[in-house]
C-alpha cells in the first residue's frame, strides 16, 4: 500500500535522523546536521534503504509551514514594521552585492549571462527555515542578531518575487512580456499582504476565540492548522512562497491573546515534521557528480560562504548593528536552501541550466547547511574585520530593532503567577491587587482571559503545562507559583516545568485527596491545599469555640491536625 509506504519511509527518516542527531549531540554538534545526513543516506545516491522523494517532499512542505508558521507567532506587524529598515536597506544593499558578486564571478568561469544571473539569484537566497533553527536551537531568537537574521532573509524572501518574474525574459521571452510577469507577480504579492492585513488582524483573532469558547483543544489545534496552511495555500496561489504565507499567518495569530498557547500546541508537530524538510535536502543530491563537478562546486561554496557573508555583513555593519552582532547574523545568512531549489527549478524548466549545474547547485546547498553551524565559531574573527566598518547610527537602530513585544509581561520581577481564575484564583488575586503586588493570571478560559485585560490585569490564556506560556508568564523571575487549578495532571506538570526553570520558586497547588497531596508534592510543590480538609477544619475551630474552648486551645489542635495531614511521609489508614 502506498499510505504504509510513506509511513515506513516516515519511521526511517526518523530512525536514522535520531541516531545521527544523537551521536552529533553527544559531540556538541547541531543535531541539523544529523537530519541533513540521514537524507544523504536514504539518498539514492548511496547504498541501502531508498525512500520515495515525492511523498517525503509532501511531508516537508508541512515541516517548512508548520516551522515558518510557529516562527510568525513569535514575532507581530509592529515587529516587522520596526525591522522596516532592515529589510529595506540591509537586505537591499546585500541582495545587490550577493547577486552582483555571483554573477560576476559565474561569467568569468564560463557560464552564459542567463546562467550567470541564475546563479548569482540562487546564491542570493538564504535558507530562512535553517537560520532560525539554529537560532532556536541556541536559544537566540529574542537577540539582536536573530532580528537582523530575520530582516535581511525576509528581503530575500520578497526578492525571490521579482526574480522569478525576469527569468522567462533571460530564458528567451522579451521585454514586454518579462515587464508584464513582473507587474503581475507584485501585484498578487501586495493583494496578498493587504488582505493578510485587513482582514486577518480581525478574523483570525475573532475566529481563535470563539474556537477556544468551545473548551476543547482538539478543535483549538485542528483550527491552528487551517489557518496555518490557509494562508500558506493562498499566498502560494498568488505567487509568493508557501512558508512565506506561512509566516505571515503566525504573524497575524501572534496579534491575538493566544498567541503563547498556539506556540506550545503547535511545536510537537512543527519539531516532527522540521525533522523531514532537513532530511529532503539531502534526498536531493546525487553524489556520483561529485568527482566530475568539484571545482563547480567548490566555487559554489566560495561564493555561497565567503562572498555572500561578507556582503551580509557589511549590509547590517552600515545599519548601524555592532560588530558582533553583524558577524552573527552574517555567517546565519551564509547558507542557501530551499527557495534557491525554487529558482534552481525554474532554471531547469526554462532550460536556463542543465542538470549538471542543478545538481552542483544542490551540492553547494548541502554543503553550506553542514558548514553552517561550523562557521558560527569564527563570529569572533569576523567581528573583528567588521569593526573596521565605521557605525551609521547606532543608537538609533539599537533602540529601534530591540523592542519587546511583551515588554510590560517582560518587566515584571518577584511576581506572582496565579494558575487558574477559578475562586481560589480569583480570592488570591483580590488579595494581591488590595496589598499592590505585582501579579499575571494564566487561565484556559478565553472570555476571563478577554475580561481581565480590559480591566488592565495581565492575563494570558493557555495550559499551564505549556512551557511557552509558562515562559511568557516569566517563570524565570517569578516568586509564587500559584497553582489553583484542579487538574492534577497538568499540576504535576507544570510544577516540574516550573521548577525546571527557577528552582528558587514558591510553589502552591491544591488537590483533591490525600493521595493528589503526595503526588503534588513529589512534583516539587512547597505547600500543597486541600479544600474539604480545609473546609472540616474551619467547621472545628467554629464549633469549638461555640461550646467554649479557648480560641489558643482551637488554634493549637488545627494547626496540629493540619501538620498531620499534610505530612506525605506519614502512614495513617485514617487519612481520607
Amino acid at each position: 500500500m502506498a499510505d504504509a509506504g510513506l509511513l515506513i519511509d516516515l519511521l526511517l527518516i526518523l530512525s536514522i535522523a535520531f541516531l545521527l542527531g544523537a551521536a552529533l549531540q553527544r559531540l556538541g554538534q547541531p543535531v541539523i546536521l544529523g537530519y541533513v545526513v540521514a537524507g544523504l543516506v536514504l539518498g539514492p545516491g548511496l547504498p541501502g534503504p531508498v525512500v520515495d522523494p515525492v511523498g517525503v517532499d509532501l511531508l516537508a512542505n508541512l515541516g517548512v509551514t508548520l516551522l515558518m508558521f510557529s516562527l510568525g507567532v513569535q514575532f507581530s506587524f509592529r515587529d516587522l514594521f520596526d525591522l522596516r529598515r532592515v529589510v529595506s536597506v540591509g537586505g537591499g544593499v546585500q541582495i545587490a552585492l550577493t547577486l552582483m558578486i555571483g554573477l560576476v564571478a559565474s561569467y568569468l568561469f564560463g557560464f552564459s549571462f542567463a546562467e550567470s544571473f541564475l546563479i548569482g539569484a540562487v546564491v542570493t537566497i538564504t535558507s530562512s527555515t535553517v537560520a532560525l533553527k539554529i537560532l532556536q536551537l541556541r536559544g537566540e531568537l529574542n537577540q539582536p542578531h536573530a532580528q537582523a537574521t530575520l530582516g535581511v532573509s525576509l528581503a530575500q524572501d520578497l526578492a525571490v518575487i521579482p526574480i522569478i518574474a525576469l527569468l522567462p525574459a533571460l530564458s528567451g521571452g522579451t521585454e514586454e512580456e518579462a515587464a508584464f510577469s513582473l507587474l503581475q507577480s507584485l501585484g498578487l504579492a501586495a493583494l496578498v499582504l493587504g488582505t493578510l492585513w485587513l482582514f486577518g488582524l480581525r478574523l483570525v483573532p475573532w475566529l481563535l476565540f470563539k474556537v477556544a469558547r468551545l473548551g476543547s483543544r482538539e478543535l483549538f489545534l485542528v483550527m491552528i492548522v487551517l489557518i496555518a496552511f490557509g494562508v500558506a495555500i493562498f499566498s502560494e496561489l498568488a505567487g509568493l512562497s508557501l512558508a512565506f504565507g506561512a509566516f505571515l499567518a503566525g504573524v497575524v495569530v501572534s496579534e491575538s491573546e493566544f498567541s503563547h498557547h498556539v506556540l506550545g500546541e503547535i511545536t510537537p508537530l512543527r519539531d516532527i515534521f522540521a525533522i523531514v524538510f532537513f532530511a529532503s535536502i539531502g534526498l536531493l543530491f546525487d553524489p556520483t557528480g561529485l568527482l566530475d563537478d568539484w571545482l563547480l562546486i567548490g566555487g559554489l561554496l566560495l561564493l555561497i560562504i565567503v562572498a555572500k557573508t561578507l556582503a551580509a555583513g557589511l549590509a547590517i555593519r552600515l545599519l548601524g548593528y555592532p560588530a558582533i552582532t553583524a558577524a552573527t547574523a552574517a555567517i546565519l545568512l551564509g547558507q542557501i536552501g530551499e527557495f534557491s531549489f525554487v529558482l534552481a527549478g525554474q532554471g531547469i524548466d526554462l532550460d536556463i541550466i542543465d542538470d549538471r549545474v542543478y545538481n552542483a547547485i544542490l551540492a553547494g546547498a548541502i554543503g553550506s547547511l553542514l558548514l553552517s553551524p561550523f562557521m558560527l565559531k569564527l563570529t569572533g574573527p569576523f567581528a573583528r574585520l567588521l569593526d573596521l566598518i565605521p557605525e551609521f547610527g547606532r543608537a538609533r537602530v539599537d533602540e529601534e530593532l530591540t523592542e519587546d513585544p511583551q515588554e510590560e509581561l517582560e518587566a515584571l520581577r518577584n511576581h506572582v503567577i496565579v494558575a487558574g481564575y477559578g475562586r481560589a484564583g480569583r480570592e488570591l488575586v483580590r488579595a494581591l491587587q488590595r496589598r499592590g503586588f505585582r501579579f499575571v493570571v494564566v487561565d484556559l478560559d478565553a472570555t476571563v482571559v478577554r475580561e481581565l485585560r480590559r480591566r488592565g490585569i495581565s492575563a494570558i490564556y493557555g495550559d499551564i503545562a505549556n512551557e511557552y506560556v509558562l515562559e511568557a508568564a516569566g517563570i524565570e523571575r517569578a516568586r509564587v507559583f500559584a497553582v489553583t487549578v484542579q487538574d492534577l495532571i497538568s499540576a504535576q506538570l507544570s510544577i516540574r516545568l516550573a521548577l525546571q526553570h527557577n528552582e528558587s520558586l514558591d510553589v502552591i497547588a491544591r488537590a483533591q485527596s490525600y493521595e493528589q497531596i503526595q503526588r503534588l508534592d513529589e512534583a516539587g510543590a512547597t505547600e500543597v491545599v486541600q479544600p474539604a480538609f480545609e473546609v472540616g477544619l474551619e467547621f472545628v475551630r467554629h464549633t469549638l469555640h461555640r461550646v467554649g474552648v479557648s480560641m489558643q486551645e482551637i488554634q493549637a489542635q488545627v494547626s496540629s491536625r493540619r501538620l498531620d495531614y499534610y505530612d506525605t511521609d506519614r502512614q495513617d489508614d485514617d487519612l481520607p
